[in-house]
């Protein structure tokens, strides 16, 4: 007898091929629904990252949004780290316009503007973050 040949060998392990295909197809099929999951969820997070930036700068009647909203706001940044470059680029230029605003607010009696504090907290929280997150992974150009 000759060496057994390819048919033989789908013969004999039949069983074990037919498991393995079926495998194989469940796991290209649950990588493609985690993959349109995942697409999914990141329009959400773009949809809810951009509504943020929209209440920090406006409220929807377009005047001027209140303090403890942006408080909020500035506070709920830290939840996106895939826009944490994006987000200490905002912080970092708002925040001399927040200083003056906290300087002007601290002559009244009474007022607290916590905005530039808030601001303060989340740009030390994000770049804590991104040491943990070993960012350098990401080239330079992409920040």
């Amino acid at each position: 007898m000759g060496k057994p040949g390819l048919l033989d060998f789908a013969v004999q392990y039949s069983g074990i091929i037919g498991v393995f295909v079926t495998v194989l197809i469940a796991l290209i099929g649950m990588f493609h629904y985690l993959s349109m999951k995942r697409a999914e969820e990141r329009g959400r997070q773009y949809d809810r990252y951009h509504k943020l930036l929209e209440d920090l700068n406006a409220s929807p009647r377009g005047d001027a949004p209140f303090i403890d909203r942006q408080v909020a706001v500035v506070y709920e940044m830290r939840n996106f780290p895939e826009y944490y470059p994006v987000t200490l680029r905002i912080l970092e230029r708002s925040m001399p316009r927040w200083e003056s605003l906290r300087k002007l607010s601290a002559s009244v009696p009474g007022s607290v503007n916590t905005l530039y504090e808030e601001a303060q907290l989340t740009i030390k929280f994000i770049k804590r973050r991104q040491l943990e997150m070993q960012y350098f992974l990401i080239a330079e150009e992409d920040r």
